[in-house]
Order: C-alpha cells, then sequence, then structure tokens
C-alpha cells in the first residue's frame, strides 16, 4: 500500500516519539523508579512474549524469560548509553536470554532420551511437524525447520521490524552473517512452505 511523504513524516515523529518515551523510562529506572519499570514492562510484555516464543518455539518458559530480561533492564539501566534505540538494548538482551534457555532445553531433552528408553516407540523429534499440520499451524512447522539464529533473524526483520544492521548489533555478529542467516531462511520457507500446505 502506498504512504504518502506526510503519513510517512507522521509515522516517523510517531515512532521517535515512542522512542523517547522509552529512553526516559529508562533513566527514570536507573534512579530506582518502579512506576517506570511497571511502564516499560507493559509497552514490552506483547513484543517480548511474539519474539521469544518465536526463537525458543515454547510458550512454557515465556514468562520466566521476560522476567529475566527485565530484571537486567531493571539492574542494568544505568548503562543504556541512549544511543541506540530502547528496542534494539531490550531485544538484544532478550535474544541471548532465549539462546540460553534453547541451549538448557535441548541439554534437558538430549539427557531425558538418554535415561528414558521407552521414548523410542514414539515418533523422533524430526516428526513434530505432523501434530502441528494436523492442528492447520503449517506456518509454525515451516518455522520450526529453521535454526535458533535463523528464526531470530526473521522475527527480529518482519515481525519486529528491525534493520540488519540492528540486528548484527542484537546478535553481536557482522550485518553480513545476518544477510547470510536470512538468505537460507528464505530458502528453506520457500522449499518447505508448499510442501506443508500441500501446494506443488
Amino acid at each position: 500500500m502506498y504512504a504518502s511523504p506526510e503519513l510517512k513524516m507522521q509515522r516517523s515523529f510517531s515512532s521517535q516519539a515512542q522512542q523517547d518515551k522509552e529512553r526516559g523510562l529508562i533513566a527514570e529506572i536507573a534512579t530506582g523508579d518502579e512506576h517506570a519499570f511497571e511502564q516499560l514492562y507493559q509497552i514490552y510484555f506483547t513484543r517480548l512474549s511474539q519474539f521469544i516464543f518465536h526463537i525458543t518455539r515454547r510458550q512454557d518458559c515465556i514468562g520466566e524469560i521476560i522476567n529475566d530480561v527485565m530484571y537486567v533492564v531493571w539492574e542494568k539501566a544505568s548503562t543504556y548509553d541512549q544511543v541506540c534505540r530502547p528496542s534494539t538494548w531490550i531485544l538484544g538482551i532478550a535474544y541471548f536470554k532465549a539462546l540460553k534457555s534453547t541451549v538448557q532445553s535441548q541439554i534437558r531433552e538430549d539427557r531425558s532420551v538418554e535415561l528414558n528408553d521407552e521414548l523410542d516407540y514414539f515418533p523422533d523429534r524430526g516428526a513434530q511437524w505432523t501434530a502441528q499440520l494436523e492442528t492447520s499451524n503449517w506456518l509454525e512447522a515451516a518455522f520450526d525447520k529453521l535454526s535458533t539464529e535463523q528464526r531470530a533473524v526473521v522475527e527480529m526483520t518482519y515481525y519486529q521490524g528491525l534493520h540488519y544492521s540492528e540486528i548484527s548489533e542484537i546478535m553481536q555478529c557482522p550485518e553480513n552473517t545476518v544477510k547470510t542467516r536470512m538468505f537460507h531462511a528464505r530458502k528453506i520457507l520457500a522449499k518447505v512452505l508448499p510442501e506443508l500446505s500441500g501446494g506443488s
């Protein structure tokens, strides 16, 4: 849809105003203002919930990770340099917390498989997409085909609206690495989505 220059400018001002508000809240949090912390928590709760789910693929850990993220925000608010966007700083914290949770979850799953021989009678992890298809959730099934890093890049690009430069800052990797991960993610999705949706 075409957006007029006036509308683009209005959106830009709105975005800048929101960033300024969030910067102000972080500055207040740095002084120990609990009300400012509650406001920032409410602003980011839904956004963080979606972000964390798309990386971890688990609903049960979202609340815990959000609490971990916001605890870091509370503790480290005074270190925020006010230069990058607040969302870049907060999502950067969330990315590494979600990544850590994913690794820990994988370790627990591997140990469970080692300790429980009865699991051999059940479908392997690669067959999990079947159950997802049965619930008509083929898009989520396709997302599961991506690596954690690829999911993070897709999430931050399409769902969070971040630029590659911001994503490279969050993931602490070169911008070309971000582009490469997106390239491979697109190739996988282009192949998997038609198969899962029954297309040719």
